[in-house]
Formats: structure tokens, C-alpha cells, sequence
């Protein structure tokens, strides 16, 4: 199955767009949990500021200065914080921070002396126990900033196991580091914030992805539309059909429309000399001939009646040559017409009637009968003038190729959408083998007035009726009925 230009420029741009997206997704969610994480860094180093302070104050408040020592004082620090953690454990809250609710405290401290070794464990996990390698402590007691992030418990190695964050503060007495305080935070309790974080994030990424998405689908379907139409524009015009360039919105695409018709242009207007010229040449030589055969014969002693008869031939010849002239030449103007120029709402009736006036003696003469309801009305749209040559031209063909003495009916029908014409005539009937010819240029059939003197017939009104009828992007149609021949012109109303 053929994959449209028009999907495959569309999933290329899901797949380019969807990687933008679930990276700066994945980079942004990276860079809020480095940032809660700081965040969170520094209330943990206030935090642990704030209670180094207060063992501080409560060494100072209850010891002599003279009896100090270093582990008589944390030992006093680490009663007084066994009652305060207790107390906390105990304390009711519910605290609702934006999607978050906490209920209980989960941070932990514990205290080390200047050697390092646990003195104080809010979990009385780690009693005793030498924490003086741990950067915590280590960096804390050598006078910089201690803080670490390890396992939560040392059966934890794998990346996604459980971690705490740890930041110290030193005490101090008398300007001498006597113990280290340390307060862990469980980075789980983070997560639940990111979580909430993360998924709004996402939410918001796939409503920016549905809108990009549809946004160039939107886009999409433009250009594809608009290259779709270029296509049948060019198609068209390759068929033959006269189509007026599609209206683009986008500069280059009309140029490359434009370049197309230029291109058209000019391929047609050489075709089109060359027919004509050889079409012309073929029909001219006709009259030409008999013109010079008659001069010739003129030249010679003749009586006067044979005189007349070939100064009537000249004229003859003259008149076709120039009719088939100004025809040729109407023709060409109509052909090199895209689209109609003077469109217009008008009453067809009344066309109807004068062009029937004018040909009142031709019909008399040939004692026609003609059924038209002038007193109708036929309002339509299109070129009145173009029309009117149309239904002219039909006219005349149906006035033409009458028996003496037939009926010529015109009937007018405003049918769903578009609007018809119809001329019956009483009639020779056109030959089979001329059927599929009566709209080629200059093909044209013995009437039934020629053995009365009437000239030939240039063969082109067909042709121009046809082209009046693509202008109005409608048709005609020419057919044999049992005891003449119908004609129907149709054009859509709008």
C-alpha cells in the first residue's frame, strides 16, 4: 500500500515532535527533582542549625562552664532530645501541602561526639556506633559543610532502594566543635511531591502534544490540499479542460501554479497556432480555388448569363472566406478564455425572442413553425451575451437542416441545480458515422437549404457553442431523435 506524502511528512513530524517532547519531559522532571532536592538541602541545613543552637543553649543553661567536658555535655544535649523526639512522635497534625497531605514527622537526628561515636538516636538504631568516616560527621567535625545521601539501611545497593538525605551542624562551646548534630530526611517523603509534580507535568505534555499534533495535521491537510489541488489543476489542463488556476494562499505555491499555466500557455499557444494554421489553410483552399478558377474563366468571351453565375461564385467564396475568418477569430478569443468575464442574473426569454425575430424572414421563407412561449419567464446566470451566440448557433443549425414546412420547438427548464435548453427540429438526421465529429472544427454537413443556393457552413459553430458551454462549466449534446434531431444545452445555476 502507497503511504500519501502527506502521512508520511505528518509521522515525521509525530515522531521529530514526540522525541522534543519526552525529552525536555524527562530533562525538565530531572531538573525538578535536583530542585526539590535542594530545596529540601536547605531547610535541612536550617533545621540542623537550629537544633545544634539548641543544644548548645541547653548546655550552656545547665552546666558550669568550669565542668564541662565534651561528653557530659552531649549526654545532658541527648536527654533533653529523648524527651523532645518523644514528644513530636507523639503530636496529632494534618498538614495539607498543595496535593500533599502529612500526618507525622519523618525526619530523624541523631548526635555524635567530637570522636564520632552515636551518643543520641531518635531511632536507637545506631547507639554506640563509630559514625566518624561518614561525611556527615567527618567534614562536620574537620570544620566544613557535612552532608551525604546514602541507602536507607546497608542491605540497599541497588539504584531505585530506598535513600535518605543527611545534613549536620556542628555544636559548639566556646568556639570548640564538641559533637556533631545530624538530621535525616527520607528522600521517599520527596517523592510523593515530585510524584504529584511529575504527573502534572505530563498532563500538561500531552495537551501540548495533542495540540501540536493537531495543529499539523491541520497543516498537513493545507499543504496536501494545496498540492492536491495543483495536481488536479495540472491534470486538468492536461486533459485538455479549460480550468481556472486554484487560489493559493501561499506565495510559492502560486508561483509554481503560476508557472505551470505560463508553461500550458505556452505549450498550447504553439500546438494551437499549428492547427490552426494548418486547419485555416485546409478550409481557405476551397474558396480560393473556385475564386481563381473564376477569374481565369472570366478572362475568356462568355455570355452574360455564365458571366453572372461566376461573379456569384466569386461573391460566394468571398463571403464564406470572410465568415470563416470572423468566426475563426471569435473562437480563438473564447479558447483563450479561463473563466467568464461578465457574469450576470438576466431574463433568457427575451434573448430568445429577438434572436427568433431576426431569423423571422429566414423561417418564413422556409415556412417553419416555431413553438416558443414568449410570454414566460426564465430568470438564469451566466454571460448573456456568450449564451445567446449559443442558442443562436443551435438555431440556425436547427433552421438549417429543417424539412420545409417542420416545427422548431424551444423549451426552457429550470432543473435541480442547473439550467437547460432544449431544441428539437423536423429533419434530416445526423449519420451515424458523424455522430462522434459535430463538435470538430470545421466538420460540417450538407444542409438541407444547400441545393436552394444556401453556402456552405464555415463547421465551427458547434465548435464555439462547445466552448461557450466550458466557460459556464456546463455541456451540450447533440442527438438524433425518430424525425430530427435534439440539441440540449445545460449549465449549473450557481
Amino acid at each position: 500500500m502507497k503511504i500519501s506524502y502527506g502521512l508520511r511528512a505528518f509521522a515525521i513530524y509525530f515522531v521529530i515532535l514526540g522525541s522534543l517532547i519526552w525529552f525536555t519531559l524527562d530533562n525538565a522532571i530531572e531538573r525538578l527533582n535536583d530542585g526539590m532536592r535542594q530545596s529540601a538541602e536547605s531547610v535541612l541545613v536550617d533545621l540542623s542549625h537550629l537544633v545544634a543552637s539548641f543544644i548548645e543553649d541547653e548546655i550552656a543553661q545547665n552546666l558550669p562552664t568550669d565542668a564541662l567536658s565534651n561528653n557530659a555535655a552531649v549526654s545532658l544535649s541527648s536527654d533533653e532530645l529523648t524527651r523532645v523526639m518523644t514528644r513530636l512522635r507523639q503530636r496529632e497534625f494534618e498538614a495539607k501541602i498543595y496535593q500533599v497531605t502529612k500526618t507525622s514527622v519523618d525526619s530523624q537526628i541523631y548526635v555524635s561526639n567530637a570522636d564520632g561515636i552515636i551518643v543520641f538516636d531518635s531511632t536507637g538504631q545506631h547507639m554506640g556506633q563509630d559514625f566518624s568516616r561518614w561525611r556527615d560527621v567527618k567534614l562536620t567535625l574537620q570544620g566544613e559543610y557535612g552532608a551525604r545521601t546514602s541507602y536507607i539501611d546497608r542491605r540497599f545497593s541497588e539504584p531505585d532502594d530506598p535513600k535518605v538525605m543527611i545534613v549536620a551542624a556542628p555544636i559548639k562551646l566556646k568556639e570548640t566543635t564538641i559533637g556533631v548534630v545530624s538530621i535525616v530526611k527520607p528522600i521517599a517523603s520527596l517523592e510523593g511531591h515530585l510524584l504529584t509534580e511529575t504527573k502534572q507535568l505530563q498532563r500538561y505534555a500531552f495537551i501540548l502534544l495533542a495540540l501540536a499534533l493537531s495543529l499539523g495535521y491541520v497543516l498537513s491537510l493545507w499543504f496536501t490540499s494545496s498540492l492536491n489541488k495543483i495536481a488536479r489543476y495540472a491534470n486538468n489542463m492536461a486533459d485538455g479542460k479549460q480550468v481556472s488556476p486554484p487560489t493559493l494562499r501561499d506565495a510559492r505555491l502560486a508561483e509554481l501554479t503560476s508557472a505551470i499555466s505560463h508553461l500550458r500557455t505556452q505549450l498550447d499557444g504553439k500546438e494551437y497556432v499549428e492547427n490552426y494554421i494548418h486547419s485555416l489553410t485546409h478550409e481557405l483552399k476551397t474558396p480560393i480555388t473556385s475564386i481563381h478558377g473564376a477569374i481565369e474563366l472570366l478572362s475568356e468571351e462568355m455570355p452574360d448569363a455564365d458571366r453572372e453565375r461566376f461573379l456569384n461564385n466569386i461573391r460566394i467564396s468571398n463571403q464564406r472566406m470572410s465568415r470563416l475568418v470572423d468566426r475563426m477569430l471569435s473562437l480563438a478569443k473564447l479558447e483563450g478564455l479561463t473563466q467568464l468575464v461578465a457574469r450576470e442574473k438576466f431574463d433568457l426569454v427575451p434573448t430568445i425572442s429577438r434572436l427568433l425575430q431576426e431569423r423571422s424572414p429566414l423561417i418564413d421563407a422556409h415556412k417553419l413553425q416555431v413553438e416558443f412561449n414568449d410570454q414566460q419567464t426564465f430568470p438564469c446566470e451566466g454571460d448573456r451575451t456568450l449564451i445567446g451566440q449559443a442558442i443562436a448557433n443551435l438555431v440556425d443549425n436547427a433552421i438549417a437542416f429543417s424539412a420545409a414546412g417542420g416545427v422548431i420547438s424551444i423549451e426552457l427548464s429550470h432543473q435541480p441545480e442547473r439550467y437547460q435548453v432544449t431544441i428539437v427540429n423536423q429533419g434530416q438526421l445526423i449519420p451515424d458515422f458523424a455522430v462522434s465529429k459535430v463538435f470538430d472544427r470545421f466538420f460540417s454537413l450538407p444542409s438541407s437549404q444547400a441545393k436552394s443556393g444556401a453556402s456552405k457552413s464555415t463547421g465551427l459553430g458547434l465548435s464555439f457553442v462547445k466552448e461557450i458551454m466550458k466557460l459556464h462549466r456546463g455541456h451540450v449534446t447533440i442527438e438524433n431523435t425518430s424525425s430530427g434531431v435534439r440539441a440540449i444545452l445545460h449549465w449549473p445555476s450557481s
